[in-house]
């Protein structure tokens, strides 16, 4: 699914540069696949055919590249922190209650 939104948002980019050179908004829906497979085998078809974008639309296509990696990256080590929290912390239960187990049979 996030990879649909990411061929939609390229798409839209894409649009907006065709729009901004003079040619017209028809072309750029006409070009677009009917299916979400089909969608990632013709995006760099059709960013070949296209002269690039104005610096302020590749500047901030760029940005928001770049955010969404910062952002993907923040959830990656929120969940490693996770996990280097948790999982000692249950490694470190078991052994205690394992210990005082023995220690309760022991008596």
């Amino acid at each position: 699914m996030a990879a649909d939104k990411l061929s939609a948002r390229e798409a839209a980019l894409i649009a907006q540069a065709r729009a901004e050179l003079g040619k017209t908004a028809a072309a750029p829906a006409a070009e677009q696949p009917s299916t979400p497979a089909s969608a990632e085998r013709a995006a760099p078809a059709a960013d070949t055919t296209t002269t690039p974008a104005p610096g302020a639309d590749t500047e901030r296509r760029i940005a928001a590249l770049m955010a969404a990696a910062r952002a993907e990256s923040e959830r990656l080590r929120e969940r490693r922190h996770r996990l280097y929290v948790w999982v000692p912390t249950a490694f470190a239960s078991v052994v205690g209650l394992w210990a005082l187990l023995w220690m309760w049979h022991r008596l």
